[in-house]
């Protein structure tokens, strides 16, 4: 019995080994899958800028959703990648690890209230103000 050939959708998880990218910033992927085989997977101008910051921000994989050609039940290229079903994929966090924003809460609370009420309260946002001297941004 011949497997699924033809275009079928496509949802797999996969590495970003390198790419190849056009002038107008469209593109290819070579992905490593995880059975050790590689595909290339095609990215449109518009997916770009989400995509490379998907892929440089770890080496995490990525789940790709997107649709493919097939050839005997097996993926031979990724053509069309759906951009809002695309994400990386993190790896489980150990039970009793905290997520980072409860150590940053836990931190700023053993700053004496004397000092905290000291920070102005556009200091965020004027940053580069406080640390180098740079011009105040305009109140929104």
């Amino acid at each position: 019995m011949p497997g699924k050939t033809g275009h079928h959708p496509v949802e797999v998880v996969a590495q970003v080994q390198s790419m190849e990218l056009n002038l107008d910033y469209s593109g290819t992927y070579k992905l490593l899958l995880e059975d050790g085989s590689t595909i290339h997977a095609d990215f449109t101008p518009t997916q770009w800028d989400h995509l490379q910051s998907m892929h440089n921000r770890g080496r995490y994989p990525i789940k790709f959703v997107g649709a493919g050609d097939y050839t005997d039940d097996r993926l031979k290229h990724i053509t069309s990648i759906d951009l809002p079903n695309t994400e990386r994929v993190l790896p489980p966090r150990e039970p009793d690890q905290r997520p980072f924003w409860e150590y940053w809460v836990a931190a700023s609370k053993r700053i004496p209230k004397k000092e905290r009420d000291q920070v102005p309260p556009d200091f965020i946002k004027n940053l580069d103000h406080y640390l180098y001297g740079a011009p105040k941004r305009d109140q929104e």
